[in-house]
């Protein structure tokens, strides 16, 4: 039996958001915008991936754990928040990767 308490596909809707967010940040390195961390474009594209999957993955997470579910509104900005912390935290920790 299916619980009907809880978000229904919480992964898709998150890995959504990051797909989306991954074609948009495609399409700005396309134009020549991009992290001042990301020296090259292939080290871009590949890094741009883990940035987008991380918050997708977590807020998939969050979602599917909560005991209420969550409107797509809630997954949207939850993402973008979680979006914003990882990549401030990702600009932050540039110089230790270098």
């Amino acid at each position: 039996m299916q619980e009907t308490n809880r978000t229904q596909s919480p992964y898709i809707k998150a890995l959504s958001c990051s797909a989306i967010a991954l074609l948009v940040g495609l399409a700005a390195l396309f134009f020549g915008f991009r992290l001042p961390s990301f020296t090259t474009n292939a080290e871009a594209a590949s890094q741009l991936v883990a940035l987008v999957a991380v918050p997708g993955l977590i807020v998939g997470l969050l979602a599917k754990k909560s005991t209420r579910p969550w409107p797509l509104w809630l997954i949207v900005s939850t993402f973008i928040v979680l979006l914003i912390v990882v990549t401030i935290a990702h600009e932050m920790t540039a110089e230790f990767r270098a």
